[in-house]
Order: structure tokens, then C-alpha cells, then sequence
């Protein structure tokens, strides 16, 4: 699983680095699921659907990280009238959400932290067989960026659940195989488990 190696090689960076960090920072890795909710031009062409999450981050200081996070979800296209057709037949987009993200810790009790964040990133549109066939559309990466936020409750020392509303653009691509007249705004609502290591 290729798309796993950068998330791992952080995630050992973050392990190597921790010897030289202080004792109140610290790296952490999430797992999520959820729903992806899609607004404007992609809510008309592609249906919402459930999806997963992983994340790394490292501390930078006591407020500010910096990090990567991936989001899968598969996406029904909907026809001229709205309509998905769902079943083995289904043209669907398969969409990956990476960012590398700066997070800053607007509240941080110990038990409960707050944090926002943005940055740059890829999605990465691939097509199910189906709508290859049926279209002979092709795979497609966009430049994309993000915003967003995480609610975490520490329930133990070095465990937490986390909520995570995030906000996701990809912007136009002319020359793409989607989203050629506009920008597409694609919302991950997930929730998990973040644990510091």
C-alpha cells in the first residue's frame, strides 16, 4: 500500500525525534471515520458518502503542530437529474484527501484541546471501472486546501477521542476530467481515536 509509506516514515520520524523534544510535546496519530458531505459543484455531480481517516502530527511547541492526513471515501455520480444508480453498476469517483497541515492549539486543558488548521494538499480523483467503461474518463489530481478543526478528549494520559469537521477544496482543473468550471468544496466529518506516542 503505497499511499501508507509517507504516513509511516512520519509517524518513525516522529518516534526518532522524540528523544529531543520537551517533556510537554509530543506526536500523536489519529484514526477516523465518518461521513464526506459535498457542497456547490461537487455536491451536484458526486453523492456523499462514509469514509476513513488517518493522521500524524508532531509538536512544534506547546500550541503549534505540524502534520499530514489522508481521507478515502468513495463517490456515486449523479446523472443529469440528481439521481445515483447505486448497486454493482455504480460509476464512482474513489477520492484521497492528503494535506500537510499546521495546527495550533487554541485551547489546551489537559483533558480537552481545541485546535485549528489548514494547509495545502492533493486530491486524488480515480474512477471505478464501471466509469471507465461507461465514459473512458481517466484519473486526475487537483491542488487543494484545507481548513478545519479537531475537538479531542483525553480520557487517559496518552488516548484520546477525537472529533474532526474539516473543510476541503480542490480547485478547478481546466484540463481535468472533473471539476474543469469550478472548484469543488468536499466537507470530512470524521471522529476517532488520536493517540500521543
Amino acid at each position: 500500500m503505497r499511499f501508507l509509506r509517507p504516513v509511516l516514515a512520519l509517524g518513525f520520524l516522529a518516534i526518532a525525534a522524540r528523544p529531543v523534544l520537551a517533556q510537554d510535546r509530543y506526536a500523536a496519530v489519529d484514526v477516523r471515520g465518518g461521513y464526506t458531505y459535498n457542497s456547490g459543484s461537487a455536491g451536484d455531480f458526486l453523492k456523499g458518502q462514509s469514509s476513513f481517516g488517518v493522521g500524524v502530527k508532531v509538536a512544534l511547541g506547546t500550541r503549534l503542530h505540524i502534520g499530514m492526513t489522508a481521507d478515502w471515501a468513495h463517490h456515486s455520480q449523479k446523472d443529469a437529474n440528481g439521481n445515483v444508480v447505486g448497486g454493482p453498476n455504480d460509476p464512482q469517483w474513489n477520492v484521497l484527501h492528503t494535506f500537510l497541515k499546521l495546527s495550533f492549539d487554541a485551547v489546551n486543558t489537559g483533558k480537552v484541546t481545541i485546535a485549528f488548521n489548514g494547509g495545502p494538499g492533493l486530491m486524488f480523483y480515480s474512477p471505478n471501472q464501471v466509469l471507465r467503461d461507461n465514459t473512458g474518463v481517466s484519473s486526475d489530481t487537483h491542488l487543494a486546501f484545507n481548513v478545519g478543526g479537531t475537538l479531542t478528549y483525553w480520557f487517559s494520559d496518552r488516548i484520546g477521542v477525537v472529533l474532526s469537521p474539516q473543510l476541503d477544496f480542490a480547485l478547478k482543473k481546466t484540463s481535468g476530467q472533473i471539476f474543469t468550471t469550478g472548484s469543488a468544496m468536499m466537507l470530512p466529518l470524521t471522529a476517532g481515536f488520536q493517540f500521543k506516542i
